[in-house]
């Protein structure tokens, strides 16, 4: 009895932690921000940040096991503010959290961590997101805060999401029983907020840093089996580095359009690669042919690399050539650039900026124009980016060079393309719609260079937003009380006047003009069948037919939009006049079943990619819609491959989302991150990227097979489809396609398919003049 009775005793005492353990097991939580991510928020969300169960690697992502907690988009901070119901000396803290770019999921930018001992005064004891971690695909990772030196019995959490996004598994805290006084010293909870807001700037140049150290190690660790001792040396200075990065606590001033490196730190990193290059006998500079395709990081050569392309393109067409440069020194240089042998005027240079797509990943796109020089940072492989504008000059071969001249240093390579003599069309087979908000901050800037760029790049059909389309004049009756005012959508349409077609987006998903129809307000429908009759009579006086223009009601419609705004919208415009037409992209929740209740909903069909093989499209005019275009799509395997799956499965267009947006497009951790695919230098002027490259040599891949296909017919028609030649071009265009889904992630394979397929267009181009 005596035993069971100090047993009892010994339960009912406190517990005493004396030992680092998780003194966060079981403790209670709240948030800030209610969780709202569909599919993990439960009742569950209440413990299961410290239930001490992780992640089952077992089971589905991360972000869709009830266990997780997880927040899309809304206030970029969000708080957990935890009770440990006793104050701890803290060691350690561990945040557990999932990323997959690819599905815009991405880590927090930031979880600072306060501690307070009452709940009202807290005290900064570090950042949990500490080390640069790949998120280009799906990976779970646990961030762990170690060594810090903190007390308290309350813990916040201060979450800075980067992305749209904020996911946690699980919460740790570890620490042992505290023995210091009770402090009130620090900031209030709001404070916190302020504190994290002023840190912000340094918070992305600390990350951005921290992934230019990790590619900065990875060369190192590839130079090290031929030249150890410099590569230690080099990963010595580096480790250094890290430290000054940790000690850091303010941010530097930053012009992103400079591209990496971004900060003195990253500077001296480049410095140490350079200095290492040296070390292993390369030359200080250096200058090679390269895929303008491939994806390629600061610190990334080739000591082979693959021979230079046969380049060949239409009369008419853009074509692309690319040079890597490296610079083997420590410091940086200033070099001249030019071009011999080339007529002038056909081609212009740029300098591909390296820039950072959300998740911190390190993208060469951004394509600077170079008017005379560039500037090599130290250890660095830059690339020169060519375009040839073949209508400048006629058909044959070209041979010439580009030459880099610095202070005591020159390189030249070798510069070939072939110009055909078959023409590319002033106008495409395909119509094109890249979703380009002209009123945004980069084209507003820019309107001339902007209408010119798109047209360039053969974008044809485009959007006037709601913001710029009339606003009804009616009485309460709904009748009529005047004409609209059409001055900013004529301003608007004049901004682009090469335009093939306008699609007036009317945002009935907002319901500013509450004018779309429902059943139980009939003024809604008189409103809005009124303003149809106006606007339609507007875009005939101004000489466009029914091919020249088109209504969208919302964007991207759900299958309840679709029932309760769309086909009612769609079926009020048939009733005014049958032969305007309805422009609506397909994606979400639509099946091929519930679509098929409304055959007649639109004129203009654009079904997702994973749509686009539905039966329901026969017979119809449908094009092909991908949505999303961040910076880290691969310039071939999406943005070019995408004209491909357009014409195998014989879509007469292509739209997606989009050329431009309200975000920087420099800095994806600016605000929300940027979908964009041109961005603006210094003076305000607008500038092209590598995707938007790359998706206008799909459409002129879409054009060739086009052509190519119709030349087959016509020499069939012309009794030689038993021709060796025309039955060998039918047969390879055929097996491209078939094997889209294979060659995707080949970063050449459709720049040879180009050659190849010209040189079988000219071929039965000269089969048939016989």
């Amino acid at each position: 009895m005596r035993y069971l009775f100090l047993t009892v005793l010994l339960l009912m005492l406190p517990v005493v932690v004396r030992a680092d353990t998780n003194v966060a097991r079981n403790k209670s939580y709240t948030f800030s921000h209610a969780p709202n991510y569909p599919y993990c928020t439960d009742e569950g969300d209440a413990t299961d940040l410290t239930d001490g169960l992780f992640h089952d690697p077992k089971g589905t992502s991360l972000w869709t096991q009830k266990g997780a907690v997880g927040w899309a988009v809304g206030e970029q901070l969000k708080t957990i503010d935890m009770d440990l119901e006793a104050k701890f000396d803290l060691t350690s803290v561990t945040f557990q959290t999932a990323a997959d770019a690819r599905t815009q999921g991405t880590f927090p930018l930031s979880v600072m961590v306060f501690t307070s001992d009452d709940g009202k005064s807290y005290r900064y004891a570090g950042e949990l997101i500490n080390e640069a971690v790949d998120q280009s695909t799906y990976v779970v990772h646990t961030y762990k805060l170690a060594g810090i030196k903190a007390s308290g019995r309350f813990v916040r959490l201060l979450m800075v999401r980067g992305g749209f996004y904020v996911f946690c598994r699980e919460v740790e805290i570890f620490g042992m029983e505290s023995g210091s006084p009770v402090s009130s010293q620090g900031m209030t909870r709001d404070e916190t907020l302020d504190f994290a807001r002023k840190r912000l700037p340094f918070l992305r140049q600390f990350n951005s840093s921290l992934v230019l150290l990790g590619e900065a190690l990875n060369r190192v660790t590839k130079e090290e089996a031929d030249h150890f001792i410099a590569a230690q040396a080099a990963r010595e200075k580096l480790v250094v580095l890290r430290e000054d990065l940790n000690r850091r606590t303010t941010s530097e001033k930053v012009d992103f359009r400079r591209g990496v490196p971004f900060t003195v730190i990253d500077y001296q990193v480049c410095q140490v690669i350079g200095e290492l290059l040296q070390k292993t006998g390369m030359p200080p500079l250096s200058m090679s042919p390269a895929n303008p395709w491939k994806h390629h990081l600061p610190f990334q050569r080739e000591d082979n690399p693959p021979p230079l392309e046969r380049l060949k393109a239409m009369k008419g067409e853009w074509a692309e050539l690319a040079l890597n440069v490296t610079n083997a020194s420590s410091e940086s240089m200033q070099l001249n650039v030019a071009v011999s042998g080339i007529p002038e005027g056909s081609i212009s240079l740029h300098q591909v900026i390296f820039v950072e797509a959300f998740g911190f990943r390190t993208r060469a796109d951004a394509l600077m124009p170079i008017a005379e020089s560039i500037t090599l940072a130290p250890g660095m492989t830059s690339q020169i980016w060519l375009t040839i504008d073949t209508r400048q000059i006629p058909p044959g071969q070209y041979l010439g060079a580009l030459t880099l001249k610095g202070a005591g240093t020159e390189v030249s390579s070798p510069l070939r393309f072939d110009v055909s003599e078959i023409v590319f069309p002033k106008e495409t087979a395909l119509d094109i719609n890249a979703f380009g908000y002209m009123h945004w901050p980069v084209p507003k800037s820019d309107p001339a260079g902007t209408a010119r760029n798109m047209h360039e790049h053969y974008i044809n059909n485009h959007i006037i937003v709601s913001s710029y389309l009339p606003h009804p004049r009616v009485n309460a009756n709904g009748d009529s009380i005047g004409p609209m005012d059409f001055s900013m959508l004529d301003e608007y349409m004049a901004r682009i006047p090469q335009a093939k077609r306008w699609t007036m987006f009317l945002g009935f998903e907002w319901d500013y003009r509450k004018m779309y129809p429902k059943e139980d307000e009939p003024r809604r429908k008189k409103v809005f069948q009124q303003w149809l009759r106006e606007v339609i009579a507007h875009m005939k006086e101004k000489g466009l037919t029914y091919d020249e223009f088109n209504f969208l009601w919302v964007d991207e419609p759900s299958q309840k939009r679709i029932a309760e705004i769309v086909a009612p919208s769609t079926r009020a415009l048939r009733e005014v006049d049958p032969n305007a037409q309805v422009w609506i992209d397909i994606t979400g929740d639509n099946t091929e079943e519930s679509i098929s209740k409304y055959p007649d909903l639109a004129d203009l069909w654009c079904p997702a990619s994973e749509k686009v093989h539905w039966d329901f499209w026969k017979g119809k005019k449908y094009w092909h819609y991908d949505s999303s275009s961040d910076k880290s799509k691969s310039p071939t395997a999406h943005y070019r491959h995408k004209l491909w799956q357009a014409f195998q499965v014989g879509a007469s267009g292509n739209a997606f989302w989009c050329y431009t947006d309200d975000a920087d497009p420099w800095d994806d951790y600016a605000g929300t991150p940027s979908y964009g695919v041109v961005y603006d230098n210094a003076e305000g002027e607008i500038i092209s990227s590598k995707r938007l490259e790359a998706y206008r040599a799909g459409i002129e891949d879409y054009q060739l097979c086009w052509m190519l296909r119709n030349a087959v017919k016509a020499a069939s028609k012309e009794g030689r489809s038993e021709h060796a030649d025309v039955r060998k071009a039918e047969k390879t265009l055929n097996d491209y396609l078939s094997r889209l889904n294979e060659l995707r992630n080949d970063d050449s394979w459709a720049e040879r398919a180009h050659v190849e397929l010209l040189e079988m267009l000219e071929t039965i181009t000269r089969l048939r003049a016989q």
